[in-house]
């Protein structure tokens, strides 16, 4: 009897390792939902018996949990948009063994003011009268942001020369509310066009611009030129930039790891083509033969697959 109560309790302190062998866990948080609804449409084509795609658990602060899910070893994987793993690794050369799994698609940066500004200039005490064109027009201002969007207006700030200060907030709607208030003279968002926070906002209030040439200019290795139109919040298109979508991992040792690399890789651009015709409106961004603007992981033992494309 004691024999197979020991037998019992080996065979269950093996599942887990067994499990994990098949488990490839993906962080996927953002403030939209975007990538949540993706990682579901990809498991609905990829997950199998012997190949289990699940989402990474308690991850919260969109593209920057992310990240620090996947650099603490709590996925495997992780949805960002690449400014964010550029402004980290800029500061600390170990993220190079980070590479990209799968680029996805453009996330243009959204600029945010009022129609009617109200704020004032730092060292000025009457409220601004201030008509902003381009976030280039906004030097000596303060900017909001909130979650990967901190990351998007700091190198804009910094490397695109852009003057403003950034102001860091919790949420989007905390960015919202400082720029009714006047706290601040723009905000910035980041994501896949149309954003729904964007989209509902009031057409008669606010404002989408561009972000003006003086400072594309000097992030062009960064991010990519992209165009956003909403009506009435946009005359036409509006030129800005944007960072690429990008499921990004890690150079792993093992060969159990390696292979669930290779296994999800071969698997998503196998069913590119069926996401594309049933899944998320963003899929119809994602080219197959883009490898993003990070470094491309080269897997062991990988061999391309040709999309099915419909």
């Amino acid at each position: 009897m004691k024999l197979k109560f020991l037998a019992l309790m080996l065979g269950l302190a093996v599942m887990p390792s067994l499990s994990a062998q098949h488990t490839f866990v993906i962080a996927d948080d953002s403030s939209s939902g975007t990538y949540k609804k993706m990682l579901g449409e990809i498991i609905g084509v990829c997950s199998t018996d012997d190949f289990n795609i699940q989402e990474a658990p308690g991850v919260t602060g969109g593209a920057v949990g992310n990240l620090e899910a996947l650099v603490n070893n709590r996925a495997n994987a992780a949805f960002l948009h690449s400014d964010v793993f550029f402004a980290n690794a800029q500061a600390d050369p170990t993220y190079k063994r980070f590479q990209t799994l799968v680029a996805l698609y453009p996330e243009p940066i959204h600029v945010l003011a009022l129609k009617t500004s109200k704020t004032k200039k730092p060292g000025t005490f009457s409220w601004g009268t201030q008509d902003f064109n381009s976030l280039a027009d906004m030097r000596g201002f303060k900017i909001g942001a909130a979650g990967g969007g901190v990351f998007t207006a700091r190198i804009l700030e910094g490397q695109g020369e852009g003057g403003f200060t950034v102001q860091a907030y919790d949420t989007g709607s905390d960015v919202i509310n400082a720029l009714n208030n006047g706290d601040i003279a723009g905000a910035i968002f980041v994501g896949a066009a149309p954003l729904p926070n964007i989209e509902k906002l009031d057409k008669n209030t606010y404002k989408l611009l561009p972000i003006g040439e003086s400072i594309a200019s000097r992030v062009q290795g960064v991010y990519r030129p992209a165009n956003i139109n909403y009506r009435g919040l946009t005359n036409g298109p509006v030129k800005t930039l944007a960072p690429i979508a990008t499921l990004l991992t890690r150079k792993y040792t093992t060969p159990e790891r390696i292979a669930l690399q290779r296994k999800f890789r071969q698997c998503f651009y196998r069913h590119l083509g069926d996401l594309q015709d049933t899944g998320s409106p963003n899929w119809q961004s994602v080219d197959p033969n883009d490898h993003g603007v990070l470094d491309w992981y080269e897997i062991p033992g990988d061999t391309p697959v040709k999309a099915k494309m419909k």
